[in-house]
Formats: structure tokens, sequence, C-alpha cells
């Protein structure tokens, strides 16, 4: 048992290392995103991708409760998701219904 894990070792580093690049990149876009669906979709990923890390750290130490702890984590990340969808939907909608109420009636004829 012990060559399996010793032959697993090399490949969880690697794992990790490719990891923390792609984190770092999806945090460089979360920061400089053009656009606010750009930093919620690098956030998103950011959270899978944590998501996935714990599962393979539950994997490397043999805890299962870590698995939990990913699914729970997961759950949360697709909450928020969700939660700032809706929050920006709302938030333009309103600024949509603002802009046509201050509208002459002309203008809105046209």
């Amino acid at each position: 048992m012990t060559a399996f894990t010793d032959i697993l070792r090399p490949v969880f580093i690697i794992y990790f290392v490719v990891t923390a690049f792609l984190l770092i990149f999806c945090l460089i876009r979360a920061i400089k995103g053009p656009n606010f669906t750009d930093r919620m979709v690098a956030v998103n990923v950011i959270g899978t991708i944590s998501t996935a890390a714990i599962c393979v750290i539950s994997i490397y130490i043999k805890e299962g409760f870590f698995a939990d702890i990913s699914l729970v984590y997961a759950l949360l990340n697709f909450l928020s998701v969700v939660i700032l969808s809706r929050v920006v939907t709302l938030n333009h909608a309103s600024e949509k219904r603002e802009k046509t109420d201050k509208s002459t009636p002309e203008e809105v004829k046209k």
C-alpha cells in the first residue's frame, strides 16, 4: 500500500500546484473583470475549484468527513451565485423602471 501512496504523492503535488495557478488566474479575473458577470463567474469558478480541492484533500488524508464539508461548500457557492444574480436582476429592473418613469410621454411613443 505504501508503494501506491508513494506513486500518488507527486500526482497530488502537481494537482495542487495547477489548482493554485488556476485560483490565482480566477482571482485576477474577479478583480479586473470588465463586467460584473465576468466577476461573478470567476468567483463561482473559485468556489468550484476550492470544492474540488477539498475533495482531493479528503482522498489524500483518507478522511470522509471532508467530502461532506465540500458538499456544503458547493451548496453555499451555488446559493451565493443565485442570490447575487437575483440582486443584480432586481437592481437592473428597478433602474430600467426609473429610466422609463422619468421619460416624457412623447419619448415613450418613439
